[in-house]
């Protein structure tokens, strides 16, 4: 599990703030837990033979503040998918380099949340800050 975002712009800092959470919890001792930073290379970052990748990031999906997507990449057709991470496109080519590489894992999925404020800020915005716990209940879930 990898977490991406900024955390000086806010609600960017999402996916970060929720795969610490996680890893200081200490109750996901049997899951790689990776603080992803705001430009991942995936690539670099994840062991070959890696099993499924859960990406937690903010993510612009056009809907509400708070909410919650879950997406699906498939390896088949991952050139023609293009998921709306706050990091451009660094995701999506670290995933197309190791589908070519054949590294690809068996699963990836990304749990984003549409942020409500990307200004500059050490702190979640209030209405992020609530869904935290929702957010590692989505991860959670993936988990099973």
């Amino acid at each position: 599990m990898i977490g991406i975002g900024n955390p000086l712009c806010r609600d960017d800092g999402a996916g970060i703030r929720v795969v610490g959470e996680m890893r200081d919890s200490g109750k996901y001792p049997e899951i790689s837990i990776i603080d992803g930073g705001a430009a991942p290379d995936l690539f670099s970052l994840l062991d070959p033979g890696s099993g499924k990748l859960i990406i937690v990031d903010a993510l612009r999906g056009g809907g509400r503040p708070g909410d919650i997507y879950r997406l699906k990449l498939c390896g088949e057709n991952i050139a023609d998918e293009t998921p709306a991470s706050l990091h451009g496109m660094g995701i999506l080519d670290s995933l197309k380099l190791m589908k070519q590489l054949g590294r690809y894992p068996p699963a990836v999925i990304i749990i984003g949340i549409e942020p409500a404020d990307v200004s500059y800020g050490l702190r979640l915005s209030p209405a992020i800050e609530a869904l935290v716990p929702d957010l590692i209940k989505a991860v959670e879930d993936e988990l099973c």
